[in-house]
């Protein structure tokens, strides 16, 4: 029954890994569109600088703009560049989950281990290598459908917001460099608009391919466990990083058959097996405490412009007042073509249930 001191260490090992894998993944991706750009600018630049010389009082119609030469140029060299970028998310991601799921699987024994008396042993059932790396190639498979469909729009939604910023047009009269550099750091930004939903499905993907193979793990013991916790980072430097709605979660229990932590985009919520008691485990021994970290406590002995930070002024203030529950900062949401997750409860939707209850 208790996480142990050695259950803490042995999870925060594991965060620091899979940390490595989705931050390497990111410098890549990031990489990657930089160096891309940095081959597209000068086409842009060309390309407005045309649009410029051609209309020194207005910008162009739309048509204009969309049918000039060396902006169509632009746009396909852009459009053929997205699809390689696209490309090698769908394969950089399943390539880090495979890692990251491996990690996930691999662990949990150790884990287990360490909340169960010295000397005691796990049936070797669940050291079966073979079962280990079908479990890993199902997650993996999964993860690549996700990505495939997800990467799918990154081409077409950066593109057509590329042409939208393009027909937007700038501001005539100006210096015609300058309004040439701000149309294109425009370009850039909607450009750039497709490495951002890229991190989100990398970073989303490869945590959620790690939580199932944990999930896996875990039930090779599901014999020994009582269920499994939720586990926030709520300690350490990055604790002001973790939102209001996994601060809450933290520390609940949920049974095996539940999966999870169904947390939102880019979550870094992991699960922890919890063992049965020692004594319904049959061992007649004292149990140590449980040093899992208690979630409010700590929260309640933070600075209050730490506090701020984490919550905001509006929700802090009605947590104070007593208005809210701790529970009340998370709500389950429902996403098309993805699975539920805990999101934080808006600050709109807090206030409107203190009124229901008033």
């Amino acid at each position: 029954m208790p996480i142990t001191r050695k259950t803490l260490r042995l999870i925060a090992r594991m965060r620091r890994a899979v940390d490595r894998i989705t931050d390497d993944l990111v410098r890549g991706l990031t990489a990657s569109w930089v160096h891309t750009w940095d081959d597209l600018s000068p086409l842009f630049l060309t390309a407005v600088q045309d649009l410029l010389s051609g209309s020194p009082d207005q910008w162009p119609a739309r048509g204009t703009v969309l049918r000039a030469e060396r902006t169509l140029h632009a746009l396909e060299q852009s459009s053929a560049a997205l699809e390689r970028l696209a490309t090698q998310v769908r394969d950089d991601v399943p390539a880090a989950a495979r890692q990251a799921a491996t990690i996930g699987l691999t662990g949990q024994t150790d884990i287990v281990s360490s909340q169960l008396p010295y000397g005691s042993t796990l049936p070797a059932a669940a050291e079966h290598r073979q079962h280990q790396a079908d479990a890993v190639d199902t997650i993996v498979r999964r993860t690549a459908e996700q990505v495939t469909v997800r990467a799918w729009h990154l081409e077409p939604a950066a593109t057509e917001a590329m042409k939208r910023e393009l027909v937007r047009g700038v501001v005539t009269g100006d210096n015609p460099r300058d309004a040439a550099d701000a149309m294109v750091k425009r370009v850039e930004g909607q450009f750039n608009g497709g490495l951002s939903r890229a991190l989100v499905i990398a970073r989303t993907e490869t945590l959620d391919a790690h939580r199932q193979a944990a999930e896996i793990g875990q039930q090779d013991h599901a014999d020994v466990l009582d269920g499994w916790v939720w586990h926030a980072e709520v300690t350490g430097p990055s604790r002001a990083r973790t939102c209001p709605s996994c601060w809450s979660k933290h520390g609940t229990l949920h049974p095996m058959s539940e999966p999870g932590p169904l947390d939102h985009h880019q979550g870094r919520c992991s699960r922890t097996p919890k063992t049965k008691s020692w004594a319904d485990l049959g061992f007649d021994l004292d149990e140590p405490a449980d040093e899992l970290p208690d979630a409010r406590a700590i929260f309640d002995s933070l600075p209050r412009e730490e506090q701020l930070q984490i919550m905001g002024p509006a929700r802090l203030q009605l947590l104070d007042d007593g208005a809210i529950e701790w529970a009340d900062l998370s709500v389950r949401r429902t996403t098309p073509d993805w699975r539920d997750s805990w999101h934080v409860t808006p600050v709109a939707d807090l206030i409107d249930r203190t009124r229901e209850e008033a």
